[in-house]
């Protein structure tokens, strides 16, 4: 053994001798204190019955593990009917009642396991010289208080997966202070009503659109003011269009074999019809067992049978069983794109490799000059397929890199509905263009979606009554349910155009709850993940 510098002070003590041995560092001190009181009856005393000896672990020094052995007297209570004869001198600002660690090390190890987790931290204490499994940095983590947060004025209501699919939670957040204040461990009305009665005091509530916090909200905190989520209205506005599209499959199909001819009599330097050149090998037809259930579908809902009784019987989901119903034929499976950016570059690409200059490399930063705005790995996948036989890699052909042909799905055609005109591709537009031609409730769905878009995007409340008037006689089923269930919460969605407040935060918070699952790897339980949610950053 040999003799070392003191590396830190210990309050309270004197320290008597300092040893190391084999990596681990050996305090030895005494305690000065003379008299104490006794935890039970509080009688002050200065009588030492013997001494008691305290091994905690402390922090590490210089890759050491620290060890310390105090020497601590054991005090005789001079109260005579207090039920302790003799008790330990406590020393809470070293080490608590029958720790084994310190109160410094605890705290370092509790920040540790909150940052990363139980099982990421357990690794990195080994390295660190302060070992600890992850049992015990879940224990240090449960031993965390947590402080009462005051009731937010402007509250975020959403809900986060515990199971994704089977079970959900909700998230509360204080939109002004931009934290989280409670993690509830269910997705229903009744848990909201209970929150908010004990706490009251909210004033505004924003939330998405589902009938549970509607109802929960109403209930535990009448005169707050409900405030719809914006993005969800938007949302909802494009799921309804997708319903509407759905049923027009065969018309969808028929605008992208028209705009496809079109673009292919257009020349061949034109860049926007090189995207979208024909594809070699089309797409294969539809497998029949899909065509059968889709018509057992069709017949069975014709029955009668409920979309929940078609699914069981038929082991669907009830998603596609609602797809199939509305669909005048069977839906369509959109071909993978596969869009290189190079085919307009690939006469230049062919010429200069056929001049000897065989570099990816250097074909890229060529490309780059005049206009090319494709990354390295685009170039070097299409350059392959002039490479020799025996230098290419299995499956790699010298054709042309080419395009699947134009598709056109209910989404895609939601999404040239509600796009800002000026950010439409000329391929988009053509789309566009013979959609209104072929199809014409786009003539009647498209100044509404423009003008719905524009009111939630810009905020505009006086534009609402006009527009759930118009939308309501337009003649369009999936339309006019849309404006139903926006008239059934009226009032948020007024709100919702009215104020700044919206559950943009709250998502951000949600993200974060993702986060801190993935890091517990499934080891922690609900409490753990709310305490850890809850404490700030």
């Amino acid at each position: 053994m040999t003799s070392v510098t003191v590396p830190f002070e210990l309050p309270g003590f004197i320290i008597d001798a300092v040893q190391e041995q084999e990596g681990c560092l050996t305090i030895k001190a005494h305690s000065t204190t003379t008299q104490s009181k006794c935890p039970d009856c509080e009688a002050v005393t200065n009588r030492i019955h013997s001494a008691h000896s305290r091994r905690p672990y402390d922090l590490p020094n210089s890759g050491r593990t620290v060890r310390l052995y105090l020497k601590v007297p054991r005090f005789r209570c001079v109260n005579e009917k207090c039920p302790r004869c003799t008790f330990v001198e406590r020393i809470p600002a070293v080490v608590p009642l029958h720790a084994q660690r310190t109160q410094r090390l605890t705290a370092t190890l509790r920040t540790l396991v909150l940052e990363t987790s139980a099982e990421a931290g357990s690794r990195l204490t080994h390295h660190l010289k302060m070992v600890a499994s992850p049992d015990t940095l879940l224990r240090i983590a449960r031993h965390i208080p947590l402080e009462m947060q005051p009731t937010p004025r402007v509250l975020g209501v959403d809900d986060w997966a515990l199971k994704k699919g089977r079970r959900y939670g909700t998230i509360l957040v204080d939109l002004e202070r931009h934290c989280p204040v409670d993690l509830l461990p269910e997705r229903s009305a009744e848990v909201l009503e209970h929150w908010l009665r004990q706490h009251p005091g909210v004033e505004v509530i924003s939330r998405d659109r589902g009938e549970e916090y509607i109802l929960g909200a109403s209930r535990g905190a009448p005169q707050a003011l409900q405030i719809a989520d914006r993005w969800h209205l938007l949302r909802n506005w494009n799921e309804a269009l997708q319903r509407m599209w759905n049923r027009h499959g065969r018309v969808l199909r028929q605008v992208a074999r028209q705009v496809q001819a079109g673009l292919e009599m257009i020349a061949v330097d034109d860049q926007e019809a090189c995207e979208f050149s024909p594809s070699p090998n089309p797409p294969a037809e539809e497998p029949s067992y899909r065509q059968q259930l889709f018509n057992e579908v069709k017949g069975l809902a014709t029955e009668g049978y409920s979309k929940r009784a078609i699914a069981r019987k038929l082991h669907l989901h009830r998603a596609t069983v609602a797809r199939y119903i509305v669909a005048d034929e069977l839906p369509r499976r959109v071909a993978p794109q596969n869009i290189s950016s190079v085919m307009p570059y690939w006469d230049y690409v062919q010429r200069r490799w056929g001049e000897g200059y065989h570099n990816a490399q250097q074909l890229w930063r060529e490309l780059q000059t005049q206009g090319f705005s494709g990354g390295y790995a685009s170039v070097n996948r299409a350059v392959k397929r002039l490479r020799p036989q025996g230098k290419r890699r299995r499956g790699v052909t010298s054709q042309k890199p080419v395009a699947s042909p134009i598709t056109l799905s209910p989404r895609q055609a939601t999404w040239l509905l509600v796009e800002i005109p000026d950010d439409l591709s000329q391929t988009q537009t053509l789309l566009l263009e013979t959609l209104r031609q072929l199809c014409p409730e786009t003539d009647v769905v498209y100044p509404l979606a423009q003008r719905f878009v524009a009111m939630i995007r810009n905020r505009q409340p006086e534009e609402l009554d006009g527009w759930l008037y118009e939308a309501e006689t337009c003649g369009i089923a999936a339309i006019r349910h849309f404006v139903i269930k926006l008239r059934q919460d009226y009032d948020a969605v007024k709100a919702a155009l009215s104020f700044e407040w919206s559950n943009g935060q709250v998502e951000g918070q949600v993200n974060r709850v993702k986060t801190i699952k993935r890091q517990m790897y499934g080891r922690a339980n609900f409490d753990l993940l709310r305490l850890r949610v809850l404490l700030p950053p």
